[in-house]
């Protein structure tokens, strides 16, 4: 729920409420409670538990991490990767044809299948599991899918596996961070556009968007 952005940073979780609505007993909400909380998703402040908020400046800094990661998992990946499980991966990119048509959850679950299989095939699982955090911080910034990234986004993910599936070690390590480069400039425009409309000449997404900025 967290991940999903059905529960926005800042949010107050409450283990008996949170019990009633997933119909389990509070023990073991509490408890996972507790691993989110020591795993910085969720904040304590006194006996209050909130959902960490993910500012501009830490996604940002989620994102060149995951470049740097990203890029050597995608390098320790390209001849790793069995072709039968490149054609189910590229098979599941085609498959989103109509960004209209394809549920957010759908778009974050062939999102996960292309990188995460490509981090769990890289063969260093410290750097998967890394892939796998940041990734799920990424998502908690809410403002990650962006419309007119879909289709581009979608022929960078084509051109990533192209490139393992040629063995091109170094061609598929730039491709996605290419791929990571352009997510991350895809929401500096979109805040910079939001900025437009609404102008928050003081706020930290301003400075970011003006920096990003020729």
């Amino acid at each position: 729920m967290i991940f999903s952005g059905d529960l926005p940073g800042g949010t107050v979780v409450q283990d008996r409420k949170l019990a009633e609505q997933l119909g389990l007993s509070r023990t073991p909400v509490r408890e996972a409670l507790g691993r989110l909380a020591g795993e910085g998703y969720l904040r304590r402040d006194g006996r209050l538990l909130t959902v960490q908020a993910v500012s501009v400046e830490d996604v940002m800094e989620i994102l060149a991490t995951r470049r740097v990661i990203e890029g050597e998992t995608t390098r320790l990946a390209a001849g790793r990767i069995p072709a039968k499980r490149l054609a189910e991966i590229k098979a599941a990119v085609e498959g989103m044809l109509d960004p209209r048509e394809v549920s957010h959850d759908r778009h974050w679950t062939v999102d996960d299948l292309v990188h995460l299989s490509i981090a769990q095939s890289s063969g260093n699982r410290l750097m998967a599991r890394l892939v796998k955090d940041l990734r799920e911080r990424t998502r908690m910034f809410g403002l990650t899918r962006i419309p007119r990234r879909f289709d581009p986004g979608k022929t960078e993910h084509l051109a990533i596996l192209a490139a393992i599936e040629q063995g091109d070690v170094d061609g598929a390590a730039r491709a996605m961070q290419r791929h990571i480069d352009n997510a991350r400039q895809g929401i500096l425009d979109l805040l910079a556009g939001t900025l437009e409309r609404e102008p928050e000449p003081n706020s930290v997404i301003n400075t970011m968007c003006e920096g990003s900025k020729p």
